[in-house]
């Protein structure tokens, strides 16, 4: 079973993973299709430019992060799986909820989960040490995908340095 993963897009406010973002050709086309939308912001700065993704506001953030997320996704449905299951975070009220429907799912024999985030997010942890799953493997998106592996190792160990 293929269970799609959307995390609630919080390594997006980091502005060395918003640089990254913008060396897949999927974001750029997303962010070009989509700029009409923000009124009085460039988008390519805004993932630039912490100082301008900052002076949008909670609701054009929350859109860019969706956009986002949704360029991934498509990008990642073009290996032609179909996925079983789309969850997203933000469906969610608490995280207790998640975590519920998690471990009811972590009865499936062979279960793969693919986040798109970018990156984990706490369901990483929980999954891997609460429910102590090996049977579940997780995989970030944008780390399976071998047209972008190559640059996304070292985004990720530069995450823990810039936060």
């Amino acid at each position: 079973m293929t269970v799609i993963y959307f995390t609630d897009g919080a390594l997006i406010e980091d502005l060395h993973v918003r640089k990254s973002l913008l060396r897949i050709p999927d974001i750029i086309q997303c962010l070009r299709e989509n700029q009409k939308e923000f009124l009085n912001c460039d988008l390519f700065i805004a993932m630039m430019d912490q100082k301008v993704f900052s002076q949008l506001n909670y609701h054009q953030k929350l859109r860019l992060k969706f956009l986002l997320q949704q360029a991934l996704f498509q990008r990642w449905a073009r290996q032609g799986v179909e996925p079983d299951l789309i969850i997203r975070r933000q469906d969610y009220m608490d995280f207790a909820q998640l975590t519920s429907t998690f471990v009811k799912l972590s009865t499936i024999e062979t279960m793969q989960v693919v986040t798109i985030g970018p990156g984990f997010d706490e369901l990483e942890a929980f999954l891997r040490l609460n429910l102590k799953l090996k049977s579940c493997p997780l995989y970030d998106m944008i780390s399976q995908d071998p047209n972008l592996g190559w640059f996304w190792e070292d985004v990720k160990n530069g995450i823990q340095l810039h936060s």
